[in-house]
């Protein structure tokens, strides 16, 4: 009997997560960031999880056995040996762009991640999961007036939308009672669109021209982590963590059309007139860069916890088709915690559950105007635990910037919920009696 239960879990999580996974890549990118349209578009770290957000992001250290962090592959080692965890969330993003002369808003929620651990053995655990790498989703005008040189205004519209999604399988081991070491394969795929078209708005003896292009992508990268737990007295451990991944490429493939146009404004219907450039098919690939990062996570078991990390991703390798980018090489910062008041409190739910805060830094891969575009974030989280079980329910909230204003660029403020459901079951354990 209590093979046939086991057997009805297994269809059970499966039929949940193929759901899930099924959502996940249908999803389409809904964000709206004219900073998308460079490099791989905006890129979403492996530290994905609603917990782990409400902390500034903080990853590389973290390690929990009710906790999936693809943040640090090494971290999976210390699921428990008899358990399943399953975790899903959601992002929604308010976003404000603005400018010298202009502000726009846009909102978008879409699922953000799927992720299961579960053991091997004692000595071995494995997870799998799929969110996004990289995210396109821009729709700029750019008017540029001619006046000073006696000629028609021109307006170029620039739209891209797609992105990258990442499917992983990682493997953690423990090494000893205090070291932990880990490795995620992950499978990136994806397509882009990058779309320009310029107008002559003042003119309808000059005809316009179009440009339509996309690339898709497909390869295997690797990620590796190590842990390292250092005891101080009874209760409190220092988490010293590492992870790295060296450059890869992946196989892509890409489409372009050039035209040339009339109509497309003032209510004018579009109309081809004639091709200028037509490349059906051309093969190549795309540098993913070497990626390195270090953090540590002081904690007091079941009470509170404070971390730091530093990630750094070298983007002046970056080039696609042969041609190198003109990239910026990347930093993140993060510091966070949280405090449990008493996990061992049966009467009142605000001394069970988790609250956290963190903030993050960080320097992206563009630049415009002379200026590299960083951003920054605070945030804050709370885990609301299911009673008689290890279930817990995890808002997170960040505030943030990207961007200025000055140099004619655009600044993008930003608030993104994260709401994510974490399950954890004992399934792995042979009942005495049917």
């Amino acid at each position: 009997m209590g093979y046939w239960i086991l057997m009805k879990r297994y269809k059970l999580i499966l039929v949940i997560t193929s759901i899930l996974f099924g959502s996940m890549l249908q999803a389409q990118s809904t964000i709206n960031s004219p900073y998308s349209r460079f490099g791989l578009g905006e890129l979403h770290g492996k530290n994905v999880n609603a917990n782990i957000k409400g902390m500034g992001g903080i990853s590389i250290g973290m390690n929990n056995s009710t906790l999936v962090n693809p943040g640090n592959p090494a971290s999976y080692a210390v699921f428990d040996s008899l358990a399943l965890v399953l975790e899903a969330g959601l992002v929604a993003n308010i976003v404000s762009l603005k400018t010298d002369q202009f502000t726009e808003n846009s909102q978008s929620a879409t699922l953000s991640y799927v992720l299961l651990g579960f053991p091997i053995n004692k000595w071995w655990k494995t997870s799998m999961g799929i969110m996004p790498y990289s995210k396109i989703g821009y729709n700029v005008n750019i008017d540029i007036d001619m006046s000073e040189y006696d000629f028609t205004n021109i307006l170029n519209e620039l739209e891209g939308e797609g992105g990258i999604n990442r499917i992983y399988w990682g493997n953690a081991f423990n090494i000893g009672k205090n070291l932990r070491l880990g490795v995620d394969a992950s499978y990136l795929f994806g397509n882009g669109s990058r779309n320009s078209t310029i107008l002559f708005l003042d003119s309808l003896n000059i005809y316009g021209t179009k440009l339509e292009a996309s690339t898709r992508a497909g390869g295997f990268i690797f990620d590796y982590g190590i842990q390292y737990d250092v005891h101080i007295g009874e209760k409190d451990v220092l988490t010293l963590g590492l992870i790295y991944a060296n450059k890869w490429n992946l196989n892509a493939t890409r489409k372009s059309l050039a035209t040339t146009i009339t109509g497309g404004y003032y209510e004018i219907v579009e109309e081809t007139k004639d091709t200028i450039q037509f490349i059906p098919e051309e093969k190549g690939s795309l540098v993913i860069p070497t990626t390195f990062g270090i953090g540590a996570v002081y904690k007091r078991t079941g009470n509170w916890l404070v971390g730091v990390d530093f990630e750094w991703q070298k983007w002046s390798e970056f080039g696609g088709f042969g041609v190198p980018d003109t990239l910026e090489n990347t930093l993140r910062v993060a510091v966070g915690g949280e405090f449990m008041p008493d996990h061992t409190s049966i009467s009142s739910l605000f001394k069970r559950m988790t609250y956290r805060g963190g903030a993050r830094y960080g320097q992206t891969y563009v630049s415009a105007n002379g200026n590299q575009i960083n951003e920054f974030g605070i945030s804050f989280g709370v885990s609301f635990p299911m009673k008689k079980s290890k279930t817990t329910i995890d808002l997170g909230l960040e505030l943030g910037q990207r961007g200025t204003t000055k140099d004619n660029l655009i600044q993008e403020n930003f608030f993104n919920v994260n709401f994510g459901v974490s399950i954890q079951e004992h399934w792995f354990y042979k009942r005495k009696y049917n």
